[in-house]
This record gives structure tokens, C-alpha cells and sequence, in this order.
């Protein structure tokens, strides 16, 4: 076989692997959207009340996504509110305006990082949660089970979930909010011997309600894509135990390339309104 075959050989190989990559990308868009489609479908049965809702699943999936979160919750935010105005005391010291370590913080919390933080934190603890159970669930053949029942398990398994985690965001971003203040206010009167009352007065004046606004927004689409992700991927993981990893991990990464794009989206949207 001579020099000019082989490379027909390898351009025909990489062409073929493309086009099968392409192929299974299209078609995990495809069950991605019709997913959504059915979670659609399931929650306006479930508003109408025609589902196989159980609401003792429900309460239990909020407290696991809100009161059992609030403790890492807190310790990340308010170690990222420290490091922020660490950083920002820095280069305002030169200035001598280190007042607006408050400004800072309490803005850049308030409006995206406590939200994409909380993200990020429920994504890599209930996200994979979610896609762990439903893929043992897929795993020993219990979601055809409930299919055989005629119970739909997007009704039944997911929209819980989704419901509770969507829920639960906004309530843990906030508390996110005030934690990460809170780091940035000790860091100042610690570090920078700051007066508190200054201090607090400033941050009330620079953050705006619609910062909080844009935050909580920032947060219900970051619950939707954790819940969504975590549920697709264990829903549509093969029926061993290396599909389980693989959908677990899959959750993850889905789920805070989500974050990063929505939180990439919603800013340039509020950009363009001018909020």
C-alpha cells in the first residue's frame, strides 16, 4: 500500500469519526429537548392535578436541596466574600478608598457570584445526587417498572426535583448574599479597621434592589439546568455500573457549563437593558 492509500485511509477514518460524533450529538439535542418537552407536559398535569404526584417526595427533595445545603453554602460564600475584598483592599489601598470594598462586594455578591457560587455547590452535591439515584433506578430496571405500571416516571421522579430545586435556589442564594456580605465585612473591619456602621451604610447605598432581582433570576435558571441535567443524564445512562459514574459526572460538567452560559446570556441581556 503506497503513501497516497494511507492517507486516503486517514482522511476517510477522520471524516467517518466526525460524522458519527456529529450524528451522536444531534441526537442527544434531540432527547435533551424532548425531555423538556415532557417535563412541560408532566408539570401541567401535575398544575392540574392528573399526575402521580407525591408531595411526602416533594417535602422530603426540598429539605435535602435547602436545609441540608445552607451549612457548605455558608462556608463558601463567606470564605468568597473574604477572599474578594481581600483582593479588592489590595488595590484600593493604593488610593486610600478602601470604603469601597463595600461597593464591591456587596454588588458583585449581591448581583451574580453568591448565585453562580450556589450554583456551582448544588451542582456538584444534589445535581449528581439526582443523577446517581436515577441511574441505579435506570440500572436495576425500576424506571420500566413504573413505565409497565403506566406510571410516567417524568411525572413521578423528575418533576419533584425539578420543582424543589427550583424553589430551593433563590432561598439558598440569598442566604448566600448575606454570608458573603458578612465575609466581606469582617475582612474590612479586621484587615482594614474600617468603621461597621460606615461600612454597612455604603453597601446599603450600592446595592440596588434590582441587583438582588437579577440574582434571584440568575438563580431560578440555575436550578432548572441543575435539576434538568441531573435528571437527564441518570435517566438516559447505560444499565452498568460504568454508566452510572458516567452519568453522574456528566451531570456535573452539564450542569456548570449550563451556569457558565446562562450567567454569560442573562448579563449581556442586562447589559443591553442598561439594569
Amino acid at each position: 500500500m503506497n503513501i497516497s492509500n494511507i492517507k486516503k485511509l486517514k482522511y476517510a477514518e477522520f471524516f467517518t469519526k466526525s460524522g458519527e460524533k456529529t450524528l451522536f450529538i444531534l441526537k442527544v439535542f434531540t432527547q435533551a429537548f424532548e425531555f423538556i418537552g415532557d417535563i412541560i407536559v408532566s408539570l401541567k398535569r401535575v398544575l392540574t392535578g392528573k399526575s402521580y404526584f407525591r408531595w411526602k417526595d416533594f417535602n422530603f427533595l426540598v429539605q435535602r436541596c435547602g436545609v441540608e445545603t445552607f451549612l457548605l453554602v455558608s462556608l463558601i460564600s463567606l470564605l468568597v466574600g473574604m477572599i474578594l475584598a481581600f483582593v479588592a483592599s489590595i488595590q484600593l489601598r493604593m488610593f486610600g478608598a478602601q470604603i469601597y470594598i463595600s461597593d464591591i462586594v456587596g454588588i458583585a455578591m449581591v448581583r451574580v457570584l453568591s448565585a453562580v457560587m450556589t450554583g456551582i455547590i448544588v451542582s456538584g452535591r444534589i445535581g449528581a445526587s439526582f443523577a446517581a439515584e436515577l441511574a441505579m433506578m435506570q440500572t436495576n430496571e425500576e424506571i420500566d417498572a413504573l413505565k409497565t405500571l403506566g406510571v410516567s416516571p417524568v411525572e413521578f421522579l423528575v418533576i419533584p426535583r425539578v420543582l424543589a430545586l427550583f424553589l430551593m435556589m433563590p432561598i439558598l442564594t440569598i442566604y448566600a448574599d448575606l454570608m458573603g456580605v458578612l465575609g466581606g465585612f469582617l475582612i474590612s473591619i479586621w484587615m482594614m479597621h474600617l468603621n461597621p456602621i460606615e461600612y454597612i451604610y455604603h453597601t446599603s447605598s450600592a446595592v440596588k434592589v434590582s441587583y438582588v432581582w437579577i440574582g434571584l433570576i440568575h438563580s431560578l435558571f440555575f436550578g432548572l439546568i441543575i435539576a434538568v441535567a441531573g435528571c437527564f443524564s441518570g435517566i438516559r445512562c447505560q444499565r452498568d455500573a460504568a454508566g452510572v459514574g458516567r452519568a453522574t459526572t456528566q451531570a456535573v460538567v452539564v450542569a456548570i457549563t449550563g451556569i457558565v452560559i446562562a450567567t454569560a446570556i442573562i448579563t449581556f441581556i442586562c447589559n443591553i437593558l442598561k439594569v
